[in-house]
């Protein structure tokens, strides 16, 4: 159970906290987009997918105006009754008379005794947890504990890559290990996790005071081979006009790519949920071994004016200080935030190609960059275009010849400046 929510049986729900609500917006649309992308293939009739809960809760909060808003594991069940409509719409609006059924497996975990009661009860009542197509599983313990039974149901029911999506909602940073998140990906590599960090609980706990009890912190929950609490004050020591928040972004950085790299995930998209009430950076980042699943979560990001990174706009996500010593770009995923994406897209294409030193296919340079900028593909493409539209870039189609559109720029189609002569190889 997350720390700060109780439940307790018959009294009143936990009050539902802004960011909560806004992290709760982006797990439901990307859970309906996954299983509407899932089902673009005409040919197929349906598919088996796995929503795993590792820290539910009670299944349900009370709002400021007084209504009843739905938690975590009522948000799966809703996505998966509203993807089943839209799939169905979607196949009907394409022609597809072949009949397409989801085939849904929850998984929801809570910890404590009397929380893990209350969900049982909401979950007895919830109209879509009775789908002849979705069967819930309502463990009590701990994730770690329940791990391992969780990923041999999963391999057992669905043997091509395991289709998954993780939410770990922890409270605070370190009750999710990386081994866990790692032991997803070596054994299911079609999951996704979702991963929450209140990263600003552990920078404003961070001091030399505290450096001993941080250290076996960080051992505990799998970060400690890299990242260890020297470091960590190290950067927050080093000092500079803008003190404050320079080290609390460099860390943050720095962490970043330990997280991906601890879990062995091949992307990781690490954005914000603004709170509105509280100075608490509240981290949701979402790991994954397929290009498909970053797009589609930057996606979501830019839709979605509720989350922002403080980062580089263009090829330097991570980055903390910018080139002219200030500190970067905080983005909020607004207009202007597209327009300085693009201007930093101008910029940092030339130069990355320059660092190659030899033509690149489109399809390549998103991939390699895809942990770095905060950038969609279609932004990516209409860069790429609009600078080979000013001669800044020669871009060319598989056969040769001149692209005339962004829309219609593939991944097979060569990039490069104009003053190389490099042969793009097969």
């Amino acid at each position: 159970m997350a720390k700060g929510y109780e439940w307790t049986l018959n009294g009143p729900l936990p009050m539902l906290e802004d960011h909560s609500r806004a992290k709760h917006d982006v797990l439901r649309d990307y859970v309906v987009n996954y299983l509407r992308i899932l089902a673009l293939s005409p040919r197929s009739e349906g598919v088996r997918v796995t929503l795993v809960d590792g820290f539910a809760g009670g299944g349900q909060y009370q709002l400021p105006t007084g209504g009843v808003a739905p938690g975590s594991p009522l948000v799966l069940l809703e996505a998966l009754r509203e993807a089943r409509a839209k799939v169905l719409i979607d196949r009907q609006e394409r022609g597809i008379r072949t009949p397409y059924v989801i085939e849904a497996q929850l998984h929801l975990v809570e910890n404590d005794r009397t929380t893990w009661q209350c969900l049982k009860a909401v979950i007895e009542q919830t109209v879509e947890a009775n789908d002849a197509h979705t069967k819930v599983d309502i463990h009590y313990g701990t994730f770690d504990q329940h791990l391992p039974a969780i990923l041999a149901d999963i391999r057992a029911r669905q043997k091509k890559g395991g289709r998954s999506v993780f939410v770990l909602d922890q409270y605070g940073w370190s009750q999710v290990n990386m081994a866990s998140v790692k032991s997803i990906f070596s054994q299911l590599p079609s999951a996704e996790v979702f991963l929450t960090w209140m990263v600003d609980n552990l920078v404003n706990f961070l001091s030399t005071k505290t450096a001993e009890k941080l250290e076996p912190a960080l051992r505990r929950v799998g970060l400690s081979e890299h990242l260890t609490a020297e470091k960590l004050l190290s950067i927050k020591n080093d000092g500079s006009a803008d003190a404050d928040l320079t080290w609390r972004r460099a860390i943050q950085s720095l962490m970043t790519e330990e997280i991906r790299a601890s879990a062995d995930a091949t992307y990781c998209t690490p954005f914000y949920i603004i709170p509105r009430d509280s100075r608490r950076g509240y981290w949701l980042l979402h790991l994954a071994q397929h290009l498909r699943a970053n797009e589609e979560m930057k996606r979501i990001h830019w839709q979605n004016n509720n989350l922002h990174h403080p980062g580089g706009p263009g090829f330097n996500m991570l980055g903390f200080i910018g080139n002219n010593g200030q500190l970067a770009f905080d983005n909020r995923f607004d207009e202007n935030a597209r327009r300085v994406t693009t201007e930093a897209l101008h910029e940092d294409i030339p130069k990355r190609l320059s660092e190659m030193h030899t033509p690149v296919r489109f399809g390549e340079l998103v991939r390699i960059t895809a942990n770095e900028t905060p950038a969609k593909r279609q932004q990516i493409q209409e860069a790429v275009f609009a600078l080979a539209s000013e001669r800044h870039l020669i871009l060319r189609t598989e056969s040769g010849a001149k692209r005339r559109t962004a829309q219609g720029l593939k991944d097979e189609d060569a990039i490069e400046l104009p003053t190389q002569l490099w042969l793009l190889p097969h």
